[in-house]
């Protein structure tokens, strides 16, 4: 799984030379969490792309999948399918599918159909962009905390107006 998402990780970046650079701390930390959140979307994206390209690879297989096994077409008479369903009932006789009330097992000869290829893409898809968001929010998480500090900090900071110091007030004043 890791090793199939290191293409859409490791993308190559525009080049940054001609942005601003960011002028204190925070502007730093609210760049980093605006880019990350950009390469998320990229990321995510291009797992999407991927997927997509995956499913159009596969729609020529469309037509043989629709056969019953045996080459021929699908029926195209629905006449013919609705009438095999009219069965008989009789009312208060429980489920006719059912014999004698009971559940009926699988042997164990019988194999549990597999999932159709469309659905299997879909899921990986869904299971990298999965394992892509919990990666990606311990990483952004990290920077948001960063900057929540350091918000928290500057508002807890006095501001120092010019020409009066800050004196520690466990020292004498002098003069």
């Amino acid at each position: 799984m890791v090793d199939s998402m290191l293409p859409h990780i490791f993308r190559p970046i525009a080049d940054l030379s001609h942005l601003p650079q960011p002028t204190d701390r925070e502007d730093r930390l609210r760049t980093i969490i605006a880019n990350l959140e950009k390469h998320d979307q990229d990321v995510r994206s291009s797992v999407l792309a991927e997927a997509r390209q995956r499913l159009e690879s596969l729609r020529p297989d469309e037509d043989t999948d629709m056969n019953d096994g045996n080459g021929s077409p699908p029926c195209s008479d629905h006449r013919q399918f609705v009438a095999s369903l009219n069965a008989p009932y009789t009312e208060g006789s429980g489920d006719p599918c059912l014999l004698h009330g009971s559940i009926p097992t699988a042997g164990p000869s019988v194999r549990q159909a597999t999932v159709p290829v469309q659905v299997r893409a879909a899921q990986d898809a869904i299971q990298q962009m999965d394992a892509y968001d919990r990666h990606a929010k311990q990483t952004k998480d990290y920077y948001v905390k960063a900057l929540q500090r350091q918000q928290a900090s500057r508002s807890d900071a006095e501001p120092v107006q010019p020409g009066r110091a800050q004196l520690d007030p466990r020292r004498k004043p002098i003069g």
